[in-house]
């Protein structure tokens, strides 16, 4: 009865990709350049781009709602052939680009093009929170590590 009551006033929020990176972007210093990409004319191209005084980034986006249970469960990215493409290419020209995947647990950041899943242990060992990626994102574009 009472998880009946519950279903039906209480709504549960599932966040999206799209979602995430909203929060992120609110989160960024005004001073960080933020630009949400959406480009329908060329494949593969990063979900966002970050740039301020002292540097830029290209991120491309994953999000997961939930984590599996195992330590030796896989995590998938989820990356298309054509995002693959795009980050080694910019690797290729010495432009930073990223793979971010982000869940309620924590943010996993990676450079490698190549990636297809994080296992569960490897993700929650190089997992930071949400306010510490804000940060590394922030110093990229601010050095605010100085």
């Amino acid at each position: 009865m009472v998880r009946h009551i519950l279903s039906r006033h209480v709504r549960f929020y599932i966040m999206k990709e799209k979602d995430f990176i909203n929060k992120v972007h609110k989160k960024l210093p005004k001073e960080v350049y933020k630009w949400k990409i959406n480009d329908p004319y060329h494949g593969g191209v990063p979900d966002a781009f970050y740039s301020g005084p002292a540097g830029f980034a290209f991120i491309e986006y994953k999000y997961t709602q939930t984590l599996p249970n195992r330590g030796t469960s896989k995590i998938p990215v989820n990356l298309s052939q054509q995002q693959r493409l795009w980050i080694q290419r910019a690797h290729t020209h010495k432009l930073p680009a990223y793979i971010v995947l982000g869940s309620p647990d924590g943010v996993c950041i990676t450079a490698n093009p190549q990636v297809e899943f994080f296992y569960l242990d490897c993700f929650l060992r190089c997992a930071v929170t949400f306010e510490a990626y804000i940060d590394k994102i922030s110093n990229i574009c601010l050095n605010t590590d100085n």
